[in-house]
């Protein structure tokens, strides 16, 4: 298995110092900050709270990289395509389908030709 399909981050040669530093040291430090800033307050479901914050980054980060491709994005996040779907839904990041323009005398699914009435014979 490679680095890139690996669930967890490549390990680091000692001595290795190029790139951006590991994404838990910038979760660390900022959660760190934010604690310090709380000046005493009580805080609650600080949980959900990090997870919201940090999910819709991610989701958004993944989309570009994957150029709005879902399939791509769930398969990247190891997320099922229609959990992927609602997150995006649930963050407002889902583009609608932009509705298509209907061919001229043909009516949309689900609404049938209107019947018309018979004519009795005499």
């Amino acid at each position: 298995m490679t680095s890139a399909t690996s669930k967890t981050p490549p390990k680091k040669n000692r001595g290795q110092s190029a790139g951006p530093p590991p994404l838990r040291d910038s979760a660390a430090e900022a959660i760190a900050h934010f604690l310090s800033t709380l000046d005493g307050e009580a805080c609650s479901d600080l949980y959900d709270m990090v997870l919201q914050e940090v999910e819709e980054p991610l989701l958004r980060a993944v989309l570009d990289y994957t150029q709005q491709n879902q399939s791509h994005a769930s398969a990247m996040l190891g997320l099922n395509r229609g959990t992927l779907r609602k997150k995006l839904r649930q963050y407002g990041l889902l583009a609608e389908p932009v509705p298509t323009k209907r061919k001229r005398g043909t009516r949309p699914a689900g609404n049938p030709r209107p019947q018309r009435p018979t004519k009795r014979r005499t």
